[in-house]
C-alpha cells in the first residue's frame, strides 16, 4: 500500500509540473561576443560588428554575434526575435541596405579564437537564413528580427547539447550594389565605441516533452490512484454491511 501511495504522489506531482510547465515563458540573452571577418580571412578581434563593402580596399564584411543558451536544457524554444542595439554605428550608404541572417556550422571554438579564417567568413554568409532587416541610412536605431524555423531548430540544438550550450549568428549584407561600394551597416568613425553588446534574443519557451519512462511513470500512478479508490470503496462497502 505504501507503495501505491508513493507512486500516485509522484506520478501527481510529475503531472503538475508538466502542466504548469507549458504555460510560456519570455527571457532575453545578450550577446557575449561578437565580431567581424574580412573576405581574406582577416579578423580584427573587436567587438564592433561591421558588415558591408569598404569603398577604400574593396574588402568584404561580415559579422556574428554569439550567445551562451545555458540554463535552457529542460526547455523548449518556440519563437525568437534578435534585436540590435540602435547607437551601434551607421549605414554609410545613402539608401536603405538589407542585413541577412544566416547559421554558423562551424567550430564555436575557431569562430571565437580570432585566426585568420576565410573559411570563417564564408560561413557566416551563407547557408540557412535566420531572416532579413531592411536598414535606413544614417545612423542605426534600434531594430529587431524575427527568427526562421531554421534558426529555432538550430537554438533548440544549442540548449539541449550536453557539451557546447553556445550559438552563433552570422550576418551578411546582402544588398551590396558592386565592387568598392560605400556600403557598410554599424560603421563607427571617430572616438565613437562599439557597444559591448551589439543585441539580445528574445526567447519564448514552454517546458520539454516528458520521456516516455516519465509518461509510464504517471500512468502507473495513475493506475496506483484508481486501485486504492477502488480499495477503499470496497472496504466501505464491507463495513456498511
Amino acid at each position: 500500500m505504501r507503495k501505491l501511495n508513493v507512486a500516485a504522489a509522484l506520478s501527481c506531482a510529475i503531472l503538475l509540473s508538466v502542466i504548469g510547465g507549458q504555460a510560456a515563458n519570455a527571457g532575453t540573452i545578450q550577446a557575449f561576443d561578437s565580431g567581424w571577418y574580412q573576405n581574406n580571412g582577416l579578423t580584427a578581434g573587436v567587438s564592433n560588428i561591421n558588415v558591408g563593402s569598404s569603398n577604400l580596399s574593396g574588402a568584404i564584411y561580415n559579422n556574428y554575434l554569439a550567445f551562451n543558451l545555458a540554463g535552457l536544457a529542460n526547455q523548449n524554444i518556440t519563437s525568437a526575435t534578435l534585436t540590435f542595439y540602435g547607437g551601434n554605428g551607421v549605414n554609410t550608404s545613402s539608401s536603405s541596405e538589407t542585413l541577412g541572417l544566416f547559421d554558423y556550422k562551424g567550430s564555436i571554438a575557431a569562430l571565437l579564437s580570432d585566426q585568420f579564417s576565410v573559411p570563417v567568413f564564408t560561413d557566416l554568409g551563407n547557408g540557412n537564413s535566420y531572416g532579413t532587416a531592411v536598414v535606413a541610412s544614417g545612423p542605426i536605431s534600434q531594430f529587431t528580427v524575427t527568427l526562421s524555423a531554421a534558426a529555432i531548430a538550430d537554438l533548440n540544438a544549442a540548449a539541449h547539447n550536453q557539451n557546447d550550450t553556445r550559438f552563433a549568428v552570422g550576418g551578411s549584407l546582402l544588398s551590396i550594389s558592386g565592387p568598392f561600394a560605400n556600403e557598410q551597416l554599424f560603421a563607427i568613425f571617430g572616438p565613437g565605441n562599439a557597444l559591448s553588446s551589439p543585441g539580445f534574443l528574445t526567447l519564448e519557451t514552454v517546458a520539454a516533452v516528458p520521456e516516455p519512462s516519465t509518461w509510464a511513470m504517471m500512468i502507473l500512478g495513475f493506475a496506483s490512484v484508481g486501485f486504492l479508490a477502488y480499495r477503499r470503496r470496497n472496504q466501505t462497502v464491507a463495513q456498511a454491511a
